[in-house]
């Protein structure tokens, strides 16, 4: 089976999700950059495989599927990178990457049931969020941990605290959205 380009486009980003980390676990500041700027191409892919599945009708249950596997995988892995340089709190780690394990199990238990779950509004703006704070993050890992202004920190904190807040905002959104499909499989 050939890939159209929108899932082409997701493939790419699952690629580049452990180069991300990859370049983080090295913590020089030309990994972090390339981090940086493959995180950013890989969001980017995110906009553009949307984009063109919709634009030209090229959506596929295999893209419903993977796009937000994709999305999941970039964000978790980048996420652990940068609480691995200490930049984010190790604990932030369990949430971000609790919920998408416990959301991926939902989803394929229900397309074991066959019932195809797609990603919900609040979960599309949960991971905008989420790329966003990873790359604000990323930016100011460029920098020297001492010469990070106070402003800048803080404005990570609070970008940060919305993504987790949004993180368990989702979790719980599609549980409940989905609760008659977990009733149906005796859950």
């Amino acid at each position: 089976m050939a890939l159209n380009w929108p899932n082409r486009l997701t493939v790419a980003r699952i690629i580049m999700a452990p180069v991300v980390m990859i370049l983080l676990q090295i913590g020089e500041p030309g990994a972090r950059l390339g981090a940086f700027v493959v995180f950013v191409v890989a969001a980017l892919t995110d906009m553009v495989d949307g984009y063109l599945a919709r634009k030209y009708g090229w959506i596929s249950n295999l893209g419903k599927f993977l796009d937000p596997l994709a999305d999941k995988l970039l964000v978790c892995l980048a996420w652990i990178g940068l609480a691995d340089l200490g930049l984010m709190p190790q604990w932030t780690v369990y949430v971000v990457v609790g919920r998408e394990l416990l959301i991926s199990g939902l989803r394929s238990i229900a397309a074991y049931a066959g019932v195809l779950i797609l990603p919900s509004g609040i979960g599309k703006w949960k991971a905008a969020v989420q790329m966003f704070t990873v790359s604000y993050y990323m930016l100011l890992s460029l920098l020297r941990m001492d010469s990070i202004p106070k402003v800048a920190s803080l404005t990570g904190e609070v970008t940060m605290w919305i993504a987790l807040v949004l993180t368990l905002i989702s979790a719980f959104h599609y549980f409940w959205r989905n609760r008659n499909v977990l009733q149906r499989l005796g859950m």
